[in-house]
C-alpha cells in the first residue's frame, strides 16, 4: 500500500458520515400501490467506462424516495429525516449494476462516487419502453496520485459496512467510532451508545488504497447524573482497547489516549469542556440541512 504521507478529512454526512447511526425510520414518502415496473441500471467512470461503485438519490416528482439495490455485489440502504429541513435518503452501491421497481412517471437521480468526481444530476422518464441507465461521472482530480489520501474520523457506522461505504464514498481512510457514550462519568467500555461488535486492534485492509481502523470512541455528553446538561463532544481515535475513563475529568482520558498511541479530536468546539483540549481539526458537517435551529 502506498504510505498515506497526507491526510485530506473530508466527511462524509455517512454515510460512513451524518456517517450518523445505521439506518433508521423516517417520516418520508414510500412507494404507491399502482403497477411497478423494473429499471436497471449501472454507474461508471467517464473516461474509462469501469464500474464505480457509488451513492445514489432517487425520488419521485411527488416526493417519494426510492432505493436501488445491487445485482451481484452490496448496497445499504440510509433513510433519516431528524427534521422537516434535514433530509438524507440515499442507497450506497457497489461496483455492480443496480435495479429498482418504480410506478411510471418522472425522477431524479443523483450519483456520487466521492470527491474526486463531480456529481451527476438529471431526470428521467419511467414506462415500460425504458431502456438501462448508464450514468457516466467525471473525475476531475487523482489526489493520490499527488501524495493525498481522504478520511473520515465521524463515522457512526458499523466496521461490517465500512468495505462498501469507503468503496461508495472513496474515503481512503476510515475511524468508525465502535464506542460511543452520551453520559457524564460512564466509561466507553460500558458506553449507553456502543456498537454490538468484536473488533481487534489493528487496521483493516479493504483493498492496497482504503483502509479502516475498528477501536475509536466518542465521548458526547448530554446528560449528567441522569439530568440533561450539555457538556461537550470529543472523539478518541486509533487507541487499542476500550477506554476505561469516565469524564468528566478530561486529563485522565487524554492520558490514556496518547498511552494507547491514539489521537484526541474535537467534534464540537463550543461546547463547555471541549475548550480544555487542544483541536486536532474539526470534522463536523452535514449535507442537507443542519438539525439543530440555532
Amino acid at each position: 500500500m502506498k504510505p498515506l504521507r497526507n491526510l485530506i478529512l473530508s466527511v462524509m454526512p455517512l454515510a460512513l458520515l451524518p456517517l450518523i447511526s445505521p439506518v433508521h425510520k423516517a417520516p418520508h414518502k414510500t412507494a404507491r400501490l399502482q403497477p411497478l415496473l423494473d429499471l436497471r441500471g449501472e454507474v461508471v467512470d467517464a473516461d474509462t467506462g469501469k464500474p464505480l461503485a457509488c451513492r445514489i438519490y432517487l425520488q419521485g416528482t411527488d416526493g417519494t424516495w426510492y432505493f436501488p439495490h445491487s445485482l451481484g455485489g452490496e448496497s445499504a440502504e440510509y433513510k433519516r429525516q431528524p427534521t422537516p429541513k434535514s433530509v438524507e435518503m440515499h442507497t450506497c452501491l457497489s461496483a455492480h449494476p443496480f435495479q429498482v421497481t418504480l410506478p411510471a412517471g418522472r425522477y431524479t437521480l443523483t450519483a456520487e462516487h466521492g470527491k474526486e468526481y463531480l456529481t451527476t444530476t438529471f431526470t428521467f422518464d419511467h414506462s415500460e419502453a425504458s431502456k438501462p441507465l448508464r450514468v457516466s461521472l467525471k473525475r476531475w482530480i487523482d489526489m493520490p496520485a499527488k501524495g493525498w489520501y481522504s478520511a473520515d474520523t465521524h463515522a457512526h457506522r458499523s466496521p461490517k459496512e465500512m468495505p462498501l461505504l469507503q468503496a461508495a464514498e472513496d474515503v481512503n481512510v476510515a475511524f468508525p467510532l465502535t464506542f460511543w457514550v452520551t453520559k457524564a462519568f460512564l466509561p466507553p467500555a460500558q458506553g449507553d451508545k456502543n456498537q454490538a461488535v468484536e473488533v481487534s486492534a489493528k487496521p483493516v485492509y479493504i483493498d492496497p488504497t482504503h483502509v479502516y481502523w475498528p477501536i475509536n470512541t466518542e465521548y458526547e455528553l448530554f446528560t449528567v447524573d441522569g439530568k440533561p446538561h450539555t457538556l461537550g463532544a470529543v472523539f478518541a481515535l486509533n487507541h487499542k482497547a476500550p477506554l476505561r475513563n469516565g469524564a468528566p475529568p478530561v486529563g485522565a482520558v487524554g492520558e490514556e489516549v496518547h498511552k494507547q498511541g491514539g489521537l484526541l479530536e474535537l467534534d464540537k468546539h463550543c461546547w463547555e469542556w471541549t475548550m480544555n483540549i487542544v483541536p486536532l481539526i474539526n470534522t463536523f458537517a452535514k449535507k442537507s440541512g443542519f438539525r439543530n435551529k440555532k
